[in-house]
């Protein structure tokens, strides 16, 4: 199966330190490391692991989806990914390596238009 599972789910705020604050007292998550990305932002994880990815947008940027920017997958098999998304006719992108992270990542978007990303670790 070319999904693994569940990576993280990515939301676009107004609030930053308010949505931290929820999370974190809230769900008693913690403040993970997070790459110096243009935009500010944070990690929310759970066991240390980052299942909530946070931007903090301003009030022009207005998602498709609203404040859900994307879901993540992990997944298997790039090659076999991408062939199958082009067999069905899904169009996508392909965004290589993050910083600090060797990872390379496919964007898609489910017949809903929320956008999909599959992580592929070490492709």
């Amino acid at each position: 199966m070319p999904v693994r599972g569940l990576d993280h789910y990515h939301i676009d705020t107004l609030d930053l330190a308010g949505t931290i604050a929820f999370y974190r007292d809230v769900l008693g998550m913690t403040l993970g490391d997070r790459p110096a990305f243009d935009i500010p932002g944070a990690w929310m994880c759970v066991d240390g692991h980052a299942v909530i990815h946070v931007n903090e947008v301003g009030e022009a940027k207005a998602g498709e989806t609203g404040p859900l920017d994307h879901v993540a997958f992990e997944a298997d098999d790039f090659e076999s990914m991408c062939g199958r998304l082009r067999r069905f006719g899904v169009s996508y992108e392909v965004v290589d390596s993050r910083p600090r992270r060797p990872l390379r990542q496919v964007y898609l978007r489910d017949p809903n238009f929320v956008r999909i990303e599959l992580g592929f670790r070490g492709a």
